[in-house]
């Protein structure tokens, strides 16, 4: 059995709840697991994006896809006008593992006027050991309707049969979530969002029947608005 590690994380531009930074490097070493799944990435259009330089600097291949133009100042947001935007927000998966082949798949929407960002899956082809397993590293639109249209849109590009996983900020209950995946199960299960005082889970770790999970929880807080995931997974 080829076993690998896995932690997710909401970063919410590397602000906490009250704009304050808190320590980005210092929670994804903490992580240490051969795969780290980002959403809210900020990078600054002046120089390079911290996460890039915090993960190449612990021996992980970086892997980004900018979702929207946004800003920090006067408060973190995302923007359709560039004239607004001084970075990006977006989505990374961080990889201690071969990468056979990576590229970003478009997700689409329902409902455009209400999130402005272009939702999309980080889609990378690792090898774990002799095996390979796709890894779908995601953050879904907070419109509902949006949300769901998008993952099950991923499922179809998803090959059936092959070791799969779709992690990140689904904006979607852990039931509503894992009937868009027919057959596929949720490795962890406990509430991730508001942090402080979780009462929902956004936040998932979605396996194929291929997968089987264990050591799966919610990790304390970083900082951020969400609590992250993790989990041990064996093909």
């Amino acid at each position: 059995m080829a076993t690998f590690t896995i932690t997710s994380c909401n970063l919410r531009w590397g602000l906490s709840v009250d704009d304050r930074p808190f320590d980005v490097a210092g929670a994804i070493t903490g992580f240490d697991t051969d795969l780290i799944a980002l959403q809210e990435v900020w990078d600054p259009d002046e120089g390079t994006g911290g996460v890039r330089l915090i993960g190449e600097s612990l021996g992980y291949s970086v892997h980004e896809a900018a979702q929207s133009g946004s800003h920090v100042h006067p408060a973190p947001g995302i923007t359709a006008d560039p004239e607004r935007a001084d970075g990006t927000w977006g989505i990374a998966l961080l990889s201690r593992l071969p990468v056979r082949s990576i590229r970003t798949l478009e997700l689409g929407r329902l409902f455009e006027r209400w999130d402005v960002a272009e939702r999309t899956a980080i889609l990378a082809e690792v090898t774990v050991e002799d095996r390979t397993v796709l890894v779908a590293a995601i953050h879904l639109s907070f419109v509902l309707p949006n949300a769901a249209v998008q993952l099950r849109r991923l499922r179809g590009l998803l090959p059936i049969g092959t070791p799969s996983v779709v992690v990140g900020d689904c904006n979607l209950w852990g039931p509503v979530a894992e009937n868009l995946l027919t057959g596929w199960s949720r490795a962890v299960r406990g509430r991730t969002w508001p942090a402080a005082r979780p009462h929902s889970q956004l936040d998932h770790l979605l396996v194929s029947p291929e997968i089987s999970a264990s050591s799966a929880r919610v990790l304390g807080p970083v900082g951020s608005d969400h609590l992250p995931i993790q989990a041990t997974l064996a093909v």
